[in-house]
């Protein structure tokens, strides 16, 4: 299993708002997505919020599984935050998962 290839290729020196397409040989999508994800976490991209990654075959006849990666901007990192708080918010205001309060 491997990164097999980026597209664009001159994907570090693109436009920073174009997505950058990533593709894996992996033999699952999930085995794709995993592998993706770390590839991601190394060159400073994050994966699309995708669960089943487009299934392609290359010229050379290969399988792959296509994810949309892209550079994250500081309104996507602030917007990210707010989720992130809400979703902290929530599970502390859940009976299952409440802080438990002695008395």
């Amino acid at each position: 299993m491997a990164i097999v290839r980026v597209l664009p290729e001159e994907w570090e020196t693109d436009q920073p708002w174009r997505p950058v397409y990533v593709d894996s040989d992996a033999e699952t999508n999930a085995k794709a997505i995993v592998e993706v994800q770390a590839w991601c976490r190394q060159h400073g991209l994050d994966r699309a919020r995708e669960n089943y990654l487009r299934t392609l075959r290359t010229e050379g006849g290969v399988l792959v599984r296509r994810a949309i990666c892209y550079r994250p901007s500081r309104d996507m990192e602030e917007g990210a935050a707010e989720d992130f708080a809400r979703i902290r918010r929530n599970v502390a205001t859940m009976p299952e998962t409440a802080p438990v309060e002695e008395d």
